[in-house]
């Protein structure tokens, strides 16, 4: 029995140790089981970092899709309604403005003429402290009196040099007779040869002060007319009828040569102004009728007839100017206004597609390319391409494209300038 026991007492203490063991081998595969997914987590965190960094966020945009458009059976223009003629008036000489012509304003005081008061041709519009002319004009007469004076007296001389060479004349030959016949000395006839030389002598010189004297008195006129003349354009007259545009001037003020006052249209006739290209400048000719229509005036449609077409185009717009004559009895239109008139258009397909103009951009490889982004939705996510696109005519704010487009593809119409190729796209509404 006692051994029995002693057995039973070391079993016990072996059973003991085994278990320690044990627990020490299952700890060392926790801790590397632990490590092991520490690791694990570390490299995945890495990874989805790695990715998150990598991936671009969506880019917002605007797209519209892309829009059948049917043309109208003619092509629009827009023109400008100018006046017939329009001067701008201005002194030809330097001074102080003394006087603006005045009329009865509303308010039944007299005033200045401004813009809008209408003005007959040959009213004085204004004048010019005048003083300083005056005295040339008065300078310039006395030195022609003057003149005139010696002209006078040179002739009065004449007269009387050309008297003593008519009687120098007829003593020479009555001389000559009587020393042909010995009846003088040939002193006596040679006194009368010297005589008549002296007088035909006296005679040519009064002749030649003459000359000079018509020379100065010549002289004395033109500036009598050069100084009336400066005179005469201190006084600024209207050259045409019609209404004061604008007033540059006030009374005081100091205007030099050339310098406008007052700038005067005709409005009596008016012209409606446009451009034309060339592909459509054979539908034109003098005589055309259009019609122009306003949004100033809804409802009235104006009648006017084509009066000039520019020789040659405008080498900025390469445009043909176009005058159509207005009518007088289209009272209701004013200068600058802006109008609209149709002309019969080119052939074009009946339907094509037309896209927003801030939808184009320009492609890198080539700076006479026209390409648009395109969004693609064909992978689940919205991913813009980009294509290239060939164009055709304007129509407002739209452009028809001729080749690369479809109706209903959908375009970046805000945002195409700060996107790429193949960039994700997140559609906003701006």
């Amino acid at each position: 029995m006692r051994k029995i026991s002693r057995i039973r007492l070391a079993t016990p203490a072996l059973s003991a140790d085994r278990p320690g063991r044990a627990e020490r081998s299952h700890q060392n595969v926790r801790i590397v089981l632990l490590l092991t997914g520490l690791f694990a987590v570390l490299v995945s965190a890495s990874c989805d970092k790695a990715g998150a960094v990598s991936e671009k966020p969506p880019v917002p945009v605007s797209v519209q899709p892309v829009e059948l458009h049917t043309p109208s059976h003619g092509v629009r223009y827009t023109a400008s309604i100018v006046p017939a003629a329009q001067v701008e008036t201005s002194f030809r000489v330097a001074g102080y403005v003394t006087r603006l012509h005045t009329i009865m304003g509303a308010d039944g005081r007299p005033r200045s003429l401004q813009a809008g008061d209408y003005v007959a041709k040959g009213t004085v519009l204004g004048q010019l402290r005048s003083d300083e002319y005056a005295v040339k004009v008065a300078q310039t007469e006395a030195q022609m009196s003057e003149a005139k004076s010696a002209l006078a007296t040179a002739e009065a001389q004449l007269r009387e040099a050309q008297a003593a060479l008519a009687r120098a004349a007829e003593e020479l030959t009555r001389s000559k007779n009587l020393f042909e016949t010995e009846s003088i000395t040939k002193r006596d006839f040679e006194a009368a040869q010297t005589q008549n030389e002296v007088s035909e002598a006296r005679v040519q010189v009064v002749e030649s002060q003459i000359n000079a004297i018509k020379a100065k008195l010549s002289g004395a006129g033109a500036l009598v007319e050069e100084a009336s003349l400066a005179r005469n354009d201190t006084v600024l007259v209207a050259p045409i009828s019609g209404t004061v545009v604008k007033r540059l001037a006030e009374v005081g003020t100091f205007v030099g040569p050339g310098r406008p006052v007052f700038i005067l249209a005709d409005t009596g006739s008016l012209r409606a102004v446009f451009g034309v290209p060339d592909v459509d400048l054979s539908q034109l000719r003098g005589g055309t009728e259009v019609t122009l229509t306003t949004d100033a005036i809804p409802g009235q449609r104006i009648k006017g007839q084509v009066i000039s077409i520019a020789p040659s185009a405008d080498p900025r717009t390469r445009v043909f100017d176009v005058e159509v004559a207005v009518p007088k009895s289209a009272k209701s239109l004013r200068m600058g206004m802006i109008c609209s008139l149709e002309l019969a258009g080119r052939e074009t397909p009946a339907n094509f597609p037309v896209i927003p103009i801030s939808s184009i951009v320009r492609p890198k490889r080539g700076s006479d390319l026209y390409a648009v982004y395109v969004v693609d939705e064909g992978s689940g996510r919205k991913v813009c391409r980009l294509r290239e696109v060939s164009l055709g005519e304007t129509f407002g704010n739209r452009v028809a494209v001729t080749k690369g487009l479809n109706a209903g593809e959908k375009v970046v119409t805000v945002g195409s300038t700060i996107v790429q190729d193949g960039d994700r796209v997140q559609v906003v509404a701006w």
